[in-house]
C-alpha cells in the first residue's frame, strides 16, 4: 500500500516550493501559501520504504481560492 507522506505547492513562474503541514487524512494546509499559478510535488511511501515523487501535469490557476478543490489528476492505487 503507498501513501501520500508530504506534499510540496510550488510557485510555476520560479519554481519556490513550499512544503506543506498535514493537519489530517488527506487534507494538507499552509499558514502562508505562495501566490499565482502553482504546480504540486507529492511523495508518495510504500511500505516497504520505497518513496517516489509524482508531480501532476495539471497546474492550481492563477486565480485559485482557499478552500476550493482542485484536481491533481493523480490517482492514488494500493
Amino acid at each position: 500500500m503507498r501513501d501520500i507522506t508530504a506534499v510540496q505547492l510550488c510557485e510555476t513562474q520560479n519554481f519556490v516550493c513550499k512544503l506543506l503541514d498535514r493537519t489530517h487524512g488527506a487534507v494538507w494546509t499552509s499558514t502562508s501559501p505562495p501566490s499565482g499559478p502553482l504546480s504540486l510535488r507529492m511523495l508518495f511511501s510504500a511500505e516497504d520504504g520505497e518513496q517516489t515523487w509524482v508531480v501532476p501535469i495539471s497546474n492550481i490557476p492563477e486565480d485559485w481560492k482557499a478552500g476550493e478543490t482542485y484536481d491533481s489528476g493523480v490517482q492514488v492505487d494500493k
